[in-house]
């Protein structure tokens, strides 16, 4: 047995989306499925910045973010550096995210839809 052998960590999560009550049943739905996983919440994209800027690493970030908010916000921007897992929501992202290149969780969604998207 190797150093590197072993469970694999528990996933950490970001979760900020516009409709809080939407944030809140996305963390819920993470939390249930992964429950030695860090699910941090932020209200907005301001206090997801604060997160990131202090030290809260996510391997997957669940945000409320166009693919160009997602290139060139201070929060987008923040994610990529850190080598984050983005996956948007919203209307502009269910537009063109996918062909920008990114993952999106279309609305409305399941249970089975998110989990499904981010065991991909």
């Amino acid at each position: 047995m190797t150093p590197t052998d072993g469970p694999a960590p528990a996933p950490s999560f970001l979760v900020a989306v516009t409709d809080q009550l939407v944030g809140i049943d996305i963390a819920t739905i993470l939390r249930d499925a992964h429950p030695d996983a860090v699910v941090v919440t932020a209200p907005d994209r301001e206090a997801a910045l604060i997160s990131v800027r202090g030290g809260a690493a996510p391997s997957i970030a669940v945000v409320s973010l166009s693919p160009e908010e997602a290139r060139s916000s201070a929060l987008g921007q923040a994610l990529l550096e850190i080598g984050t897992r983005i996956v948007l929501m919203g209307h502009e992202a269910e537009l063109h995210g996918e062909a920008d290149g990114f993952e999106v969780l279309h609305r409305p969604f399941r249970t089975v839809d998110l989990l499904a998207l981010l065991g991909r």
